[in-house]
Parts: C-alpha cells; structure tokens; sequence
C-alpha cells in the first residue's frame, strides 16, 4: 500500500508550514543487505520496497549508485515489472521488437486496461490503479471502481487519505510508488488472474447506446415519465431517486441518447468520470474530433458518438453532467419546439435541481403549482412581449408576480434564463453563474419550487424557476 501521508502543522510568524509525514503501513519483513542500499535510498520511506524489488529483479538501480526513488515511471516500464514480479514474461523480444513488446503482447491476450503509451506519454496512478485491479481479479473496472477495490482489499492507504479523492488518480506514479503496489499486490495475489477481461463499453445504469428498448425496461422498470426532445426522439425519465438521475433518449426502439450527473451510474470505456476535472479528461481524449467547448460545457465527436461534458466551474472545474449521444441524433430539429416541449422542459428543470441538489447532499425541493403558476406566467410574458428580465414591463417583480397567484413565503427567489438549447444546458447555465442563479439552487433554506417554460419571441425558449419556502 502506497504510505499514508498525515499532515502536522507548525505555527510560525509568517503563516502555516506544513510537514509531511510518510508512514509505510506495511514493509517487507525480510532484512536488507548493505549492498542492495542505494545512496538516495537509505533514509527514503520505501527504501525496504526498493530492495525487495532488486532481489527480485523487478528493476535496478543506475551506474552512479543511485535508484531515483522519485523519477516517473511510464506504462511500459510498470506492466514490465508487475509481470516481472510474477514471473510470467519471456524477455527476449523477437528479432526488430522493442524490448517491451512482450509485455504488451501479454497484456493484450488478457484483455488488460492499456493505452500502448509505452515509453511515451503520461502515466498516472489511476491508470496505474486500474492495470493492477483488473490483472489481479481479472474483472473489468472504470478507473474510479478500481481504486476503491485497491483500497478496499488494503493494496493501497492512498496518497493523502484512504479515499478514491485521497488517492491522487490524476497524480504522476514515482518509481518508489509503484514498487510498494507490487510488493503489496503479491501479498495480496500470489498469482495474476488468466481470465480474459470483457471490454468495457461507455454505459449508464447498465444501459448503452444502441441498447434496445426492451433491455431498458427490464433493466430499470417503466420510466416515470416520456418527454419529447428537440432532437427527435423521446427521454425516458427515471427520477425515483435523485441521487441516481438518468434520462434515456429512445427513438425507434433503440438507445440513442443517456444522460445523467450521478458518478456511479456511469461506466465509461475511457475513464472519464463525473468529479474529474476537464484537464483530467481532455487527457483521456484520444481520438476525439469536432470539439466544441464554453464556460458550461466541453463536447466532442468519437466515431459515431456525441459526448457533452458539463462542468462546474466553482467547484476546481470538475464534470458535473455528462450526456452521450448517438451522432446521428444530436442536431437539434427546429420544428420540434412546441408547447409540448417546453412542458417536458419544465419537468426537468424541476428534475434537474432535485438531483444536483441530492448529490450534493441538499435537501430535495418540493413540486408547488403555485410557484409554478408564477413561472410559467413569467416565461410566457417574456415570449409574448420579447423582453428578459426579473421585473417586467408593467413593474411588477418576481415577488409581486407569486404573491398574485396566492404564494405566501417566508423567503423566495427566481431563476431566469433565454436562449438556451434545452433545460440541461440551462441549468448548467445556472449552476455556473456568478450572479447569485448557483445560490438559489443550492440554498438549503428554499423548500418548494415551481418552473415554467415558453417558446418563441426573441430567445426563442424563455425559462423561469420560482422558489420559496412557506
């Protein structure tokens, strides 16, 4: 297991110095030999790991005497000696071969997670967390999963805490680091596993594009409810918990469309998970085409898929929302937007709040007619007259407008917003916004909600959310 770093902080004038302080859980037992301590080695914390692996002959250390504990490994020099470690690679590559094509021709029959970055490229620990976790179970695992089962069987205490976060997966893997896995992945797994591992594919609920209606329905149950979409096909619905969101586009009987915010329900061939950043990701991406990308959102084109990216830009640039679309499917049909539409817009718009806030761990908020009523008022007269603004041509306010239509609040607020494709990308709007639209949403003390949407006039689609609390 990679060392538990425990923070002490000294006061000193001036400011908070941090110490760190490495702590291996767990070291080889067997003593070590004058000879196989290097001279950057003796004091380092995994110096017992070093000489294990040398015994081993894992690795070696340089002609200046020296082991560069701290240097960054690559893909190839880490597959090379976890299989070293189990003896289980012939090292001889055939005539003209690199000298890592035996590894990767190994890793390869197996169905192993590499990316062939070989002696290029980077190599972080989440890639690194899960090569190890599907070589030793023999299972497939998106990058996140294969953390948490590092963690769960001990293999690793993290970098800075025992959690998929305290990890570090976006981290630079040291050549210190990766000898402890393996020392400690041997304790674990005295063998590798030979069981071919099933391709991952990007998936949401279990469910992917392409996917037929039926599996659908048998997998999750009927939705709560069928939306129209200005992209032609219907959204199938599934809200009985917030904290598990999912809307699946269906258009003749087959997938086309998911999206969602919740991390667990997504399986993502790439690696690509809902709280890593978007420099994270782009790293991921590596044949994408067509990118588009603004404050909200960041979508690219791989084969015949659409992939948007939502992100939050108040929390470090992290993916809040991901959405995965048939390409076929992704242009918008101008003459979809009707009445219809802008009522399926209202529901999720309500949706949309009640599962960010859930994730978040905020109290759900309550359907209200009343406030409904308001917003949808609102809207409507924003199309009508081809204005955007919380006050209206007549003067009346957002608070005038609910009390009008017998809404009696403690507190309450409004949301509004034009111009926007659909309620989704709304919403991130929102949640990016600097303007107090992000606070109103996430505001524990506001308990009802009612939302309201209209098409036509200058912005073509109005939206308007109206909260409160009795």
């Amino acid at each position: 297991m990679i060392p538990f770093t425990k923070r002490y902080f000294t006061i000193k004038k001036g400011g908070i110095v941090a110490v760190l302080l490495f702590l291996a859980l767990s070291t080889p037992a067997r003593a070590v030999a004058e000879s196989i301590v290097f001279k950057d080695t003796k004091e380092h914390w995994a110096g017992s790991y070093i000489s294990w692996a040398i015994e081993q002959k894992l690795t070696q250390g340089y002609g200046d005497g020296s082991f560069k504990p701290n240097k960054l490994v690559n893909e190839a020099e880490f597959l090379a000696m976890l299989l070293r470690a189990y003896g289980l690679v012939d090292e001889s590559p055939s005539s003209g071969s690199s000298w890592f094509e035996p590894y990767y021709d190994y890793a390869n029959r197996l169905g192993w997670p590499i990316s062939a970055a070989q002696q290029n490229g980077e190599f972080r620990r989440g890639q690194a967390a899960l090569l190890l976790a599907s070589a030793a179970s023999g299972k497939a695992f998106t990058e996140q999963s294969a953390v948490q089962w590092l963690l769960n069987e001990k293999i690793s205490n993290g970098r800075t805490s025992a959690t998929v976060s305290g990890f570090i997966p976006d981290g630079k893997l040291t050549r210190a680091e990766a000898l402890t896995f393996f020392y400690n992945l041997k304790q674990h797994s005295s063998t590798l596993s030979e069981a071919k591992i099933p391709k991952l594919v990007n998936s949401l609920g279990g469910i992917a594009l392409n996917d037929t209606l039926q599996k659908l329905q048998n997998s999750l149950g009927k939705p709560a409810r069928i939306d129209p979409s200005e992209y032609g096909f219907s959204w199938h619905v599934y809200n009985s918990s917030y904290n598990h969101y999912m809307m699946f586009g269906v258009q003749n009987d087959r997938i086309t469309a998911l999206f969602s915010n919740d991390s667990e329900s997504w399986v993502s061939s790439t690696g690509i998970q809902i709280g890593q950043t978007i420099t994270a990701v782009k790293k991921l991406i590596t044949h994408g085409t067509n990118a588009e990308a603004n404050e909200n959102y960041y979508a690219f084109t791989t084969g015949s898929e659409r992939t948007t990216l939502f992100i939050d830009r108040q929390n470090g640039n992290k993916i809040a929302g991901m959405m995965r679309m048939s390409q076929a499917a992704s242009k918008p049909i101008k003459s979809s937007y009707s009445s219809k539409l802008a009522a399926a817009f209202e529901w999720q718009l309500f949706d949309l709040a009640n599962a960010e806030r859930a994730v978040r761990g905020i109290p759900i908020l309550e359907w209200d007619k009343l406030a409904a009523a308001s917003a949808h008022s609102h809207s409507g007269d924003m199309s009508n007259r081809s204005f955007f603004n919380h006050t209206n041509p007549d003067g009346s306010s957002p608070f005038d407008r609910m009390k009008a239509k017998g809404v009696k609040y403690h507190s309450a607020a409004e949301n509004i917003a034009a111009g926007y494709q659909n309620s989704i990308f709304t919403h991130y709007g929102w949640i990016n916004s600097k303007d107090g639209h992000r606070e109103t949403l996430l505001d524990r003390k506001l308990t009802r909600l009612g939302t309201g949407v209209a098409i036509g006039g200058s912005y073509n689609v109005y939206y308007t959310q109206n909260f409160y609390t009795p």
